[in-house]
């Protein structure tokens, strides 16, 4: 038995040796600063710059498709002569000739812009029934979803009014309202 806790304590004894022994001897690396390796090395890359112009714009296209997405949803409610806080209801779901962004092929669409500069908006939404609901969200122009609406949303289905307020709002805020 002596033998045994002779023998693990030397094993961690020698572990932990070694180990400090491994960290003593790691060489210091040169971290790239940047995205760029340090001044007078040679990038094993030749065509560096270019390389890294290509990934930042794929970078700059990810990052501003949603933006872009609802501008293209603004786009199409203007031409067909809705504005702000008007509601454009899809008879039908999207097609390729509707040359949307981020819509897809499966979902009938109801769109509404709003301006909350002008003061708060208000968004009816209508209590499910036999014949109809209404799942979906209120989304800002990264399409961020700021609520969900429906039976998902905290009407749950039963409907309600959401009261839309601009930044910094400082006016009275009604009761009877989801106030967002």
């Amino acid at each position: 038995m002596k033998h045994n806790g002779l023998r693990a304590r030397m094993t961690s004894l020698l572990a932990i040796f070694s180990l400090i022994t491994s960290l003593a001897h790691a060489q210091a690396i040169d971290e790239p600063l940047g995205g760029k390796p340090p001044a007078g090395m040679k990038s094993s890359i030749k065509d560096y710059d270019y390389q890294l112009k290509y990934m930042r714009a794929f970078e700059v296209a990810n990052w501003a498709m949603p933006a872009v997405g609802i501008y293209g949803f603004k786009r199409a409610t203007e031409a067909v002569g809705g504005g702000e806080n008007t509601i454009l209801a899809w008879s039908k779901v999207a097609s390729a000739k509707a040359e949307l962004l981020t819509a897809n092929n499966v979902t009938p669409y109801i769109l509404a812009m709003t301006n909350l500069k002008k003061g708060p908006v208000v968004v009816d939404v209508p209590a499910k029934s036999d014949k109809a609901l209404l799942y979906g969200q209120i989304v800002d122009h990264w399409q961020y979803a700021i609520a969900d609406v429906g039976p998902i949303g905290v009407d749950k289905g039963k409907g309600g009014k959401y009261l839309l307020l601009p930044p910094d709002y400082q006016g009275k805020k009604p009761k009877g309202y989801y106030i967002l």
